[in-house]
């Protein structure tokens, strides 16, 4: 499988963009909430040091000359300072302040009905925060707009909101580390499934151990059992192959003994080669009696058990059966079938010997498997019928 098919299918690579994605959306929204509330309060702090200085104008107004008669703070006579008020009387007439130099407020043509406030650009780039309300001083009705360059405030604002995103994205960064961390170190406990199965595999266990994370636990039970299934089809089809070579047998006998006295050679000849095909399959059934479903062949131990039986088989001869074994422990092959094919050979050798086989397994260039005992031989010439299907 490729690379790429294995990280579109990594469950740590999604858990990893969902999570990413889900801190990435709602620190920002933190972020965008907390610049929001930054600059909404920023702007109620000037908008309240505004009001003060509206009030201190409105005080120091004499409506008789129309001009303020009492000193102000010096910010508001230094030209283009930033800090600015207008004062617009009913008839049109205007005062301003000397920080206002040559410009002018941008201010409705007609003052509004309740004080408001709003952002308006200014001299030199200044971004300015006007707030404007009505008064009455002495019968007389005007308005005071009063304006402070916001822009430094608003700079800090957007300065300290990049560090607040590039801070979020370090932490989106670690917390994704930790959680890859963390869920490797959890993953960690599914290797003990690849080892199960690839013991079960090798014959080395006959089921997964349930002992997992209770999220997989349903999927391992799922596998033992239809592993558990699997082997027992297995093993009612072995049965069920020696149960019918016995059943068999009791009316095999009784033909065969109504054709010797009814003198039907055909019959009786076919009998005792249908006999024949069935002692060879119970001889199966017995040597491979051992053998487990689905596990691997270990030669030392599967072929030493296999001599054995051999030898029980055919107790009326005093066999020596030597074998020479280069093998790793297990080999991965079936067990069953590799004691079905050694045992036939074996209990070939074993009707004809005299009293010594010899067996031989190698595994330097692929599985060797060769048998020597001192029976009499094949002619030569019967050699070739000899490995025809049911010889």
């Amino acid at each position: 499988m490729s690379s790429r098919a294995d990280n579109r299918g990594s469950l740590e690579n999604a858990l990893s963009r969902t999570m990413g994605s889900l801190l990435l959306v709602v620190l920002l929204m933190l972020l965008g909430i907390a610049a929001w509330i930054g600059r909404e309060s920023a702007i109620q702090f000037a908008l309240s040091r505004l009001h003060h200085d509206a009030e201190a104008i409105l005080s120091s107004m004499d409506m008789t000359q129309r001009k303020v008669v009492r000193s102000l703070p010096p910010i508001y006579t230094q030209p283009l300072s930033g800090h600015y008020y207008m004062v617009q009387f009913g008839d049109g007439k205007r005062l301003v302040s000397r920080s206002l130099w040559d410009q002018q407020l941008v201010t409705p043509d007609k003052p509004p009905a309740q004080p408001r406030y709003w952002l308006a650009p200014g001299p030199q780039g200044q971004h300015l925060l006007i707030w404007q309300a009505n008064y009455e001083k002495e019968g007389q009705k005007f308005s005071i707009a009063i304006a402070e360059d916001v822009a430094p405030l608003l700079a800090a604002i957007w300065h300290f909101l990049w560090i607040g995103v590039a801070a979020s994205l370090a932490a989106v960064l670690l917390i994704l580390l930790l959680q890859r961390l963390a869920i490797r170190r959890s993953f960690t406990r599914l290797d003990t499934i690849r080892q199960d199965v690839r013991a079960v595999r090798q014959g080395l266990r006959t089921q997964i151990s349930d002992d997992v994370p209770a999220e997989v636990r349903p999927l391992v039970q799922e596998f033992n059992q239809l592993l558990q299934a699997w082997k027992q089809h297995q093993e009612r089809t072995r049965n069920a192959v020696g149960n019918l070579a016995h059943a068999l047998k009791a009316p095999l006998n009784l033909i065969y003994r109504h054709g010797e006295k009814q003198g039907k050679t055909v019959l009786t000849e076919q009998a005792q080669q249908m006999q024949q095909l069935i002692e060879r399959e119970l001889k199966r059934a017995r040597i491979t009696g051992r053998a487990a479903i689905g596990q691997h062949f270990c030669p030392e131990q599967d072929l030493h058990d296999l001599a054995e039986t051999v030898k029980a088989l055919h107790h009326r001869k005093p066999l020596q059966i030597d074998l020479d074994i280069d093998a790793p422990q297990c080999i991965a092959l079936d067990q069953n079938d590799m004691l079905e094919l050694a045992g036939n050979l074996l209990d070939n050798a074993a009707k004809w010997a005299q009293h010594r086989i010899r067996l031989q397994l190698k595994t330097n260039s692929g599985l060797s498997l060769s048998l020597e005992d001192d029976g009499p031989g094949i002619d030569p010439e019967l050699r070739e019928a000899l490995l025809a299907r049911g010889q």
